[in-house]
């Protein structure tokens, strides 16, 4: 478990070359901080074992009612839309809940984002130490077709952030220009119109 920790910690620190202060990050050797840790340890495990169950509970409710469970196949959405162009839309703050699917990646996380597989525990907990650790993670990797989005990279990083009741989250968007209907809208994902909050790093 240490060695995940540390290494999700090396993986944030690398992320576009980005050197952090917690490059060289240690798990505590200190009683209280031994405890700080077990404490997170617990915490984050405890977090994945409910978003396991809650995940369960949801997709059978959302299967009686005929709602959409399970994450949208961007690549394989592709080839029915009718794409116009794309462009970097830059880093904007993204609403979780208009996050329907993912560019090839659905079979870890369901259309809520709780994990799907007990072995993906080991990944997810370590993500939440580090969220639990307020350590800098990186903005997620978005793609924008019309008012929802598909997660490029960053799948764990939703998955924790919704876990702990976060709504929102820092993402790097790049938009699809494309022609409606879309999938989606037939099978009642409809979402609101999006106002978007773009980071300007300038205002920091």
């Amino acid at each position: 478990m240490v060695n995940s920790y540390n290494a999700i910690v090396k993986e944030i620190a690398m992320f576009e070359n980005r050197i952090t202060p917690f490059d060289h990050f240690e798990t505590p050797c200190s009683g209280s901080s031994r405890n700080v840790y077990a404490h997170q340890y617990n915490n984050a495990l405890n977090q994945f074992k409910s978003s396991l169950l809650l995940g369960k509970i949801s997709r059978l409710k959302k299967r009686i009612l005929h709602c959409p469970a399970w994450l949208y196949d961007l690549n394989t959405l592709k080839p029915d839309l009718s794409l116009r162009g794309s462009f970097y839309a830059g880093i904007q703050v993204v609403q979780i809940r208009s996050i329907i699917g993912s560019e090839g990646k659905v079979t870890d996380f369901d259309m809520g984002f709780h994990p799907i597989k007990e072995m993906s525990r080991e990944r997810w907990v370590s993500m939440a130490m580090a969220y639990l650790s307020r350590l800098p993670l990186p903005p997620v990797e978005l793609v924008r077709v019309d008012n929802v989005y598909f997660v490029r990279d960053g799948h764990h990083r939703i998955s924790v952030s919704r876990a702990f009741g976060q709504t929102s989250i820092d993402a790097e968007v790049v938009t699809w220009q494309a022609v409606p209907p879309f999938p989606w809208q037939l099978c009642g994902v409809e979402m609101e119109p999006l106002t978007v909050k773009r980071l300007d790093p300038s205002t920091e």
